[in-house]
């Protein structure tokens, strides 16, 4: 039995049986985890702020893509040292609705349908957000949003059906799994976002965004192990995320608009060994929205 294992075993062995918690840095490997996972949900703009009459609806469903990450990424139990199951749904979507209201002003609430995929499922995804143009000249616009996100998702992270098909502290399952664990990560944040579009006489209408998000984040691991059931709550220290975003709306006629945009958010992360990849997130994202 390798030092790796046998340390495995021994942080396994004081959390089974009890509810503890931890606390890790925003830059860690677990850290980084949640907060990537989180970039997938952002709750970013679906088209940039634009003036509307008041009461004016719209509705709209978006679809973005998630990063595939390596078997090294993936390493980010026990500060490092443990293989996750990260790779879950490659796609996260959200639908929307959007009033005007008075001074410009635009109210959205977006939801995440508890839809599962690959054991992975949405857990009471709920986005808010108040936008507005702040600037509005003929060939450009600038506005503001303003956003939050509140709830999760549920996951077998900690012990995959991958994993538990073989057998407890075997070099595929060295931390004991005997069933699937119910993994829970909370993706809360808050931010602002600033867009710059340019109008043309043409229906495409190029756009760029800036974001700035306040994560708080954590994650509560429910695994069936082979010693006990480990029960541990580990929150990431509030960081902030910085996401820069490529955009174009299509308008199809008076009532149906398409959204193409791609979003690169970096992350830092301190792992124990040095390894090659992007830590880096980066996503594409196709949206329809229908003005009522």
């Amino acid at each position: 039995m390798n030092m790796n294992k046998i340390t495995l075993i021994s942080i396994l062995f004081l959390t089974c049986f009890s509810h503890s918690s931890q606390k890790v840095n925003f830059d860690s490997p677990e850290g980084w985890a949640m907060a990537f996972m989180t970039s997938a949900a952002q709750n970013l703009g679906q088209r940039p702020p634009h003036s509307e009459d008041i009461g004016d609806l719209s509705i709209s469903a978006e679809i973005s893509s998630i990063p595939h990450l390596t078997r090294e990424q993936q390493r980010v139990g026990f500060s490092g040292f443990k293989d996750e199951d990260l790779n879950k749904s490659p796609v996260f979507g959200k639908i929307r609705a959007n009033i005007a209201l008075p001074w410009d002003l635009n109210a959205e609430i977006s939801w995440t349908p508890p839809v599962k995929i690959d054991d992975s499922k949405p857990e009471d995804l709920w986005g808010f957000a108040l936008s507005r143009p702040i600037l509005d000249r003929q060939n450009i616009l600038v506005g503001l949003r303003i956003f939050m996100l509140r709830g999760g998702a549920i996951a077998s992270v900690t012990c995959s059906k991958d994993i538990i098909k073989f057998d407890p502290y075997s070099s595929q399952n060295p931390v004991g799994c005997i069933s699937k664990s119910d993994d829970e990560i909370q993706m809360d944040h808050e931010g602002a976002e600033l867009f710059l579009s340019f109008k043309n006489s043409s229906n495409l209408s190029p756009w760029i965004s800036f974001a700035s998000s306040n994560l708080d984040n954590s994650v509560k691991i429910n695994a069936p192990l082979e010693l006990g059931r480990q029960i541990l709550k580990i929150s990431s220290r509030n960081g902030t995320i910085q996401t820069l975003t490529l955009g174009l709306s299509y308008n199809l006629n008076e009532k149906w608009d398409m959204n193409f945009a791609s979003s690169y958010t970096p992350h830092d992360v301190r792992r124990p060994n040095d390894i090659s990849g992007n830590d880096n997130f980066w996503n594409f994202r196709v949206g329809v929205t229908f003005d009522w």
